[in-house]
């Protein structure tokens, strides 16, 4: 399994812990995410997970808190023509969200529980090239809410605990 985090400071503890793993960096953004990916399964057609911050529509989610994304919905764009992306590998022990893949913070939620900028298009990939993917992300702040009000270090810890009690060999 190939695991993919947007910034090298998402990925940086992990690495330290488990350099044996195989860890990616795609960059922020789809556009990023879907030319990395790509590049990936041109020649490595592995699982993939998908791991990183996130922002929470749904108030009940808590600072730090670990989601499976079940599903994954391109904001951008207009409402005829959305298509939304779903999980293929089911990561057990973890609430599962709806995402939306945005460009910028505060998109509207409509029915997402959560906001990220890459996960469509790495769902998106792998469903073309029928390689199964996953993805978790940590809760780092509320949609809408001040950068500095932000709880990057908490999240980034949270999600790297969660990592590593996943059976990341067998999924």
């Amino acid at each position: 399994m190939i695991l993919i985090f947007p910034t090298e400071s998402e990925a940086a503890r992990l690495r330290e812990v488990r350099p044996d793993l195989d860890i990616r960096i795609c960059g922020v953004g789809a556009v990023e995410c879907a030319t990395e990916v790509a590049r990936i399964l041109r020649t490595e057609p592995k699982p993939l997970l998908l791991c990183g911050i996130a922002g929470a529509y749904d108030r009940t989610l808590q600072k730090g808190d670990v989601v499976a994304v079940a599903e994954e919905r391109y904001a951008h764009i207009s409402t005829g023509y959305i298509d939304s992306y779903h999980a293929t590998i089911e990561i057990d022990g973890l609430p599962t969200a709806i995402s939306n893949t945005v460009s910028h913070c505060g998109m509207e939620a409509e029915g997402a529980t959560i906001e990220n900028m890459e996960g469509a298009a790495l769902f998106a990939l792998a469903k073309a090239e029928g390689v199964p993917c996953a993805e978790i992300r940590a809760i780092s702040n509320y949609v809408g809410e001040e950068r500095s009000d932000w709880n990057i270090e908490l999240a980034i810890e949270l999600l790297t605990k969660t990592i590593l009690t996943l059976n990341i060999e067998e999924i």
